[in-house]
Protein backbone atom coordinates (compact mmCIF):
# COMPACT_ATOMS: atom_id res chain seq x y z
CA UNK A 1 0.00 0.00 0.00
CA UNK A 2 1.78 3.37 -0.80
CA UNK A 3 2.01 6.02 2.00
CA UNK A 4 0.79 9.81 0.63
CA UNK A 5 2.11 12.74 2.05
CA UNK A 6 -0.13 15.64 2.80
CA UNK A 7 1.88 19.60 3.48
CA UNK A 8 -1.04 19.75 5.77
CA UNK A 9 -4.22 18.55 7.19
CA UNK A 10 -6.83 20.51 4.48
CA UNK A 11 -5.45 18.37 1.84
CA UNK A 12 -6.09 15.02 3.47
CA UNK A 13 -9.45 13.63 2.08
CA UNK A 14 -12.38 13.36 4.21
CA UNK A 15 -12.96 10.22 6.35
CA UNK A 16 -15.49 7.83 4.54
CA UNK A 17 -17.47 7.71 7.80
CA UNK A 18 -18.52 10.71 10.31
CA UNK A 19 -16.62 10.09 13.19
CA UNK A 20 -19.22 11.49 15.21
CA UNK A 21 -21.96 9.28 13.83
CA UNK A 22 -23.30 7.33 16.47
CA UNK A 23 -23.49 4.05 14.70
CA UNK A 24 -19.71 3.66 14.85
CA UNK A 25 -20.44 1.94 18.02
CA UNK A 26 -22.84 -0.53 16.81
CA UNK A 27 -20.22 -1.23 13.79
CA UNK A 28 -17.01 -1.44 16.28
CA UNK A 29 -19.52 -4.54 18.36
CA UNK A 30 -20.36 -6.34 15.17
CA UNK A 31 -16.75 -6.50 14.10
CA UNK A 32 -15.55 -7.55 17.59
CA UNK A 33 -18.36 -10.22 17.82
CA UNK A 34 -17.03 -11.46 14.09
CA UNK A 35 -13.86 -11.33 15.34
CA UNK A 36 -15.07 -13.64 18.43
CA UNK A 37 -16.29 -16.10 15.75
CA UNK A 38 -13.24 -16.09 14.39
CA UNK A 39 -11.13 -17.38 17.26
CA UNK A 40 -13.33 -18.72 18.83
CA UNK A 41 -11.53 -22.00 19.23
CA UNK A 42 -8.76 -20.87 20.77
CA UNK A 43 -6.36 -21.47 18.01
CA UNK A 44 -4.76 -18.52 17.67
CA UNK A 45 -2.21 -17.12 20.54
CA UNK A 46 -2.16 -13.77 21.70
CA UNK A 47 1.40 -11.73 20.77
CA UNK A 48 4.20 -12.95 18.47
CA UNK A 49 5.34 -16.71 17.78
CA UNK A 50 8.98 -16.70 17.05
CA UNK A 51 10.36 -20.23 15.75
CA UNK A 52 14.41 -21.01 15.13
CA UNK A 53 14.06 -22.97 11.62
CA UNK A 54 11.08 -22.99 9.45
CA UNK A 55 10.33 -26.56 9.80
CA UNK A 56 9.63 -25.87 13.53
CA UNK A 57 7.26 -23.21 12.29
CA UNK A 58 5.42 -24.90 9.90
CA UNK A 59 5.78 -27.85 12.43
CA UNK A 60 3.62 -24.93 15.20
CA UNK A 61 1.23 -24.01 12.67
CA UNK A 62 -0.06 -27.77 12.18
CA UNK A 63 0.02 -28.67 16.22
CA UNK A 64 -3.27 -29.57 17.62
CA UNK A 65 -2.54 -28.83 20.90
CA UNK A 66 -0.83 -25.21 20.17
CA UNK A 67 -2.79 -22.68 22.20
Amino acid sequence: MPVTRYRSVTEMPRPWRDPHDPRNLRLVAQMLAFYRDLVRDGSLRPGVQRFRTLDEAKAGRNDPNRR
